[in-house]
């Protein structure tokens, strides 16, 4: 679907194993070269982004079972076309899941140690480079072409989301892919514990997902993990602000860098 290829295909999983999904597959129509090449674009997103804070936060395994433990510090130096640091970041910072349910925060940056000793610091920033939009961007797009696939493949194959197919797969569209980003709720509000006839069970709720249709216009893609809910209009990567009506009760704020910015 996304190479145009008649290679043999593979089980794709739709959202990565290490959010949790080991359900949502899609069958013959991913071929194994796209699988493994998607599989390097979710391993970086899934460690550099704001989902790796909430596999360590949700103790979200990964899927060989192993708790997460991720480090959202920089690269030492800049590869590739797109700026991959940013002078605001919070670098040397890393999360670690354990197995009673606690997650523990780890700190390489004795300047940030001593602002939160002295009551100077709450908070940590985590800037999205270009580099990392531009694979966040591939990442959505992937994700949102194999939901629409598994409800219609003819669909999800046709001209109106080709951009989005090869965007996802080759990065060629000449900019970044606009991504929409909200939050939604309190980080406690997806871990519930309740009692039944074995003893007391623990309720994590990692991710979900969904397509929508705006204005009879637009196809968005929205996927939410933790408080964090990420969109993209997949068959228009730059939608007027109509879409905004998708998310009524939310500020749906654009991420992106202009060519100029990034350049």
């Amino acid at each position: 679907m996304f190479c145009q290829s008649d290679k043999p295909f593979t089980a794709e999983h739709v959202i990565p194993e290490s959010l949790g999904n080991d359900d949502l597959v899609l069958t013959g129509n991913v071929c194994t070269d796209c699988n493994n090449h998607f599989s390097k674009l979710e391993a970086l997103v899934l460690q550099k982004t704001s989902l790796a804070f909430w596999r360590a936060y949700l103790g979200i395994k990964t899927k060989r079972g192993k708790l997460p433990s991720v480090n959202l510090s920089q690269p030492n130096r800049e590869k590739g076309v797109f700026p991959s640091t940013h002078p605001a970041h919070d670098d040397k910072i890393g999360f670690t899941a354990h197995e009673d349910g606690s997650s523990s925060v780890e700190i390489d940056d004795l300047r940030i140690v001593n602002e939160i000793l002295d009551d100077r610091r709450t908070n940590f920033r985590f800037v999205m480079t270009p580099k990392l939009l531009f694979v966040f961007g591939r990442f959505l797009c992937k994700v949102g072409i194999e939901l629409l696939c598994i409800s219609d493949q003819d669909v999800a194959r046709s001209d109106q989301f080709q951009r989005a197919r090869r965007f996802a797969r080759y990065g060629d569209l000449g900019s970044l892919w606009p991504i929409f980003h909200f939050t939604k709720g309190q980080p406690g509000d997806f871990r519930k514990v309740r009692v039944d006839a074995d003893g007391l069970i623990k309720d994590v709720d990692y991710y979900g997902y969904s397509l929508l249709e705006v204005a009879q216009r637009y196809t968005l893609a929205h996927l939410r993990v933790g408080t964090d809910n990420w969109v993209v209009c997949l068959n228009d990567p730059f939608p007027t602000p109509e879409i905004r009506t998708a998310f009524p009760e939310y500020d749906l704020q654009c991420i992106w860098y202009s060519p100029e910015e990034v350049g």
